[in-house]
């Protein structure tokens, strides 16, 4: 049995607040990006940066198919297909 549209959209929203969550902890954790100076050596990554990273990764990778998913099931379902 498929997953009905308002699951499918249930899953879509879950997996939009948590790549949300994600990346607002990634900006907590890394703070702003500034660039290198010239001959200034790239900085460490703390394990909680990197499990920021990590997590925010996997979370992008799996909301990606999920709104090409519940997009171009939306956009059949209301008969309003993109204009561009």
């Amino acid at each position: 049995m498929s997953e009905s549209f308002e699951e499918l959209e249930g899953r879509y929203r879950a997996s939009l607040n948590r790549i949300s969550k994600a990346y607002q902890t990634l900006q907590e954790v890394m703070g702003d990006p500034k660039p290198l100076a010239p001959g200034e050596e790239p900085p460490v990554l703390t394990k909680a940066q990197r499990d920021a990273q990590n997590e925010a990764m996997k979370a992008f990778q799996e909301y990606v198919p999920l709104r090409d998913l519940y997009w171009a099931t939306r956009w059949g379902r209301e008969g309003n297909p993109p204009k561009s």
